[in-house]
């Protein structure tokens, strides 16, 4: 999901410009209450694996949405050159789908909720 459609989602139009919108969308990414709510969050971190075993239809679409939201993120990250923050981009966003799949995998609250916390300061690495 793109940070305009997370944004839209908690039904805000859109998030701020730069890199302000990009930690209010990492924040709400990383959040308990997205976490919690995996019929509606985000795909990738719901359906990652079946996707890998779907048609090729299938799988260019994910392309696309994977793309759009790396354009997105390299967008914030460097608005005057994308492709210079390009890398930083895809590993931001591996790093946060992991991050979103590893918290709700886990029985213990207070160590999901630690993952999430540690994610966001992770992803404050990618935006230097």
């Amino acid at each position: 999901m793109s940070p305009i459609n997370f944004a839209r989602r908690r039904g805000d139009d859109t998030l701020p410009a730069g890199r302000q919108g990009l930690e209010e969308f990492i924040r709400g990414y990383l959040s308990p209450e997205h976490r919690d709510q995996p019929s509606t969050g985000c795909p990738s971190a719901a359906l990652l694996d079946e996707i890998g075993r779907c048609a090729d239809a299938t799988k260019q679409a994910y392309t696309e949405g994977a793309t759009a939201i790396v354009e997105e993120i390299a967008t914030r990250l460097a608005p005057g050159d994308p492709q210079s923050a390009r890398g930083n981009a895809i590993g931001l966003f591996t790093m946060l789908v992991g991050t979103l799949q590893l918290s709700r995998a886990l029985a213990d609250r207070k160590f999901a909720d630690e993952v999430l916390e540690q994610g966001i300061a992770n992803a404050q690495t990618f935006m230097r």
